[in-house]
């Protein structure tokens, strides 16, 4: 007996398959609506090669570094590594088209709120996976970029102190920190994330794929008729000039594909970054992180001040909590966008305001570090100009700001000796009270001269 009889006589396989192929869908599915099929195939791509990786990949402060090298030395390692990283970017456009397209065409609609919602969290996971995965190389970029990341989410009102603590397990970014993230990434994300792609299929299968709104619905209303029996009359109408499901996997399949030869063109061409092993006294680094979080790191150059992480923050989560409960907000009939013009006007402006963000932030220059230039050390003592090479020897300008030089991750400097004692800014660089590395084992005397010269920035 052959072996599929087999399993069909015992799992009755082939006409569960043959449903599912065979069933019709409407009309009027276009190539559009391979986006969804896509982004689940770019999860699958994500998972094999992250497997891959994890099998050589040591999430250790001293060992992680070398353990990606070495990946990167490995037959075929390069290789999974680039398709790892440029699938995960193409995993963020791509399901960010299938967002847009289905807030556009108002797919979520009734019946399909929950089918929304899950949808909404597992772009909230997929974020995640991306924060999460940013650590791992542990080179400059990962270490510094991560920083910032924790910085705001450590801002969160009433459980910032929880998250952080969660995140980086003490003040600074340790191999417990690494450990962490590398749990959260190759564990709890997944879990969440398996779970939530099954819930998500469920939905779509369950209430069919929506079709391209129509400004004219194809049934007339029928009075006392139920919500779910209008809408089942005009699905069946639909489905009526429809073609099988199978055809729809065809398109699905040929998209993926594409998409599949421009990530390996990718990783072959460019490969995946690595930057200089992470190094927390680094001269001058000023984190930049990649594309998908621009718009935040741009906005952080809009908005100062001790509030900053906090102001960024609740943005991000005022803004989700808007995109998780557009079906409740939108509950209108009408589905097409010219039928729902404040809806498509709030959609296009956000979309034009993410896109502006991200092209500011990736054009923005690099912020000058030099504090040196601009400090006239003239009027300096001899041990405050001691302390200014170890304010730049320190990398202290890469999150802070000092006479119009600096980054902005940390609070501005260039008056620090006004608001806070000799003995206070020490405590601070010791013993931080906020989110910053701490700096406990500079050598007595370059904290002397440091204290020195961070005493005339009045």
């Amino acid at each position: 007996m052959h072996p599929m009889s087999w399993l069909n006589e015992r799992l009755g396989v082939g006409a569960t398959v043959r449903g599912f192929l065979d069933r019709p869908v409407p009309a009027n599915i276009g190539w559009l609506n391979t986006l969804g099929s896509a982004t689940l195939f770019l999860i699958i791509v994500q998972i094999v090669t992250g497997i891959a990786l994890a099998l050589f990949y040591v999430p250790s402060a001293d060992h992680a570094y070398a353990s990606v090298q070495n990946i990167d030395a490995l037959r075929f390692g390069a290789l999974v590594r680039g398709i790892h990283h440029w699938s995960a970017s193409a995993l963020v456009v791509l399901i960010g088209l299938h967002v847009l397209r289905v807030f556009f065409q108002a797919a979520y609609k009734y019946p399909r709120e929950v089918t929304w919602v899950v949808g909404a969290a597992l772009f909230a996971v997929v974020l995640g996976f991306a924060f999460t995965g940013y650590l791992l190389p542990w080179d400059q970029k990962a270490y510094w970029a991560t920083v910032v990341g924790t910085n705001v989410a450590g801002s969160a009102p009433i459980v910032g102190s929880v998250v952080i603590d969660l995140l980086r397990g003490g003040p600074a970014l340790t191999t417990e920190s690494l450990t962490r993230f590398y749990g959260i990434h190759v564990w709890v994300l997944p879990a969440v994330l398996l779970i939530g792609v099954a819930i998500h299929l469920f939905a779509v299968i369950r209430q069919g794929i929506a079709a391209a709104p129509r400004r004219t619905p194809l049934v007339a209303d029928v009075p006392g008729e139920s919500q779910r029996d209008r809408y089942a009359r005009e699905y069946a109408a639909e489905k009526h000039d429809g073609h099988p499901f199978y055809l729809s996997l065809l398109k699905d399949a040929v998209v993926s594909a594409v998409i599949l030869a421009v990530v390996v063109a990718l990783a072959l061409a460019v490969g995946a970054p690595l930057e200089a092993q992470a190094n927390p006294n680094a001269v001058g680094y000023v984190p930049r992180p990649e594309w998908y979080f621009l718009d935040m790191f741009q906005l952080l150059w809009y908005v100062s001040g001790p509030a900053e992480p906090l102001v960024i923050f609740l943005i991000g989560s005022i803004g989700f909590l808007v995109f998780l409960l557009v079906p409740f907000i939108d509950r209108g009939r009408k589905r097409h966008p010219r039928q729902r013009p404040i809806a498509t006007a709030l959609g296009t402006a956000s979309v034009l305001g993410v896109l502006l963000l991200t092209a500011q932030g990736a054009m923005a220059p690099v912020a000058s570090t030099d504090v040196a230039a601009t400090v006239n050390a003239s009027t300096l003592t001899v041990a405050q100009q001691a302390g200014l090479k170890v304010f730049q020897v320190q990398g202290c300008a890469a999150c802070h700001r000092l006479a119009g030089q600096g980054g902005t991750a940390g609070p501005d400097l260039t008056s620090v000796a006004s608001r806070l004692s000799a003995a206070q800014i020490q405590q601070q660089i010791t013993s931080p009270r906020d989110k910053m590395p701490p700096y406990a084992d500079l050598a007595p005397g370059d904290m002397s001269n440091l204290l020195d010269f961070l005493s005339t920035r009045k």
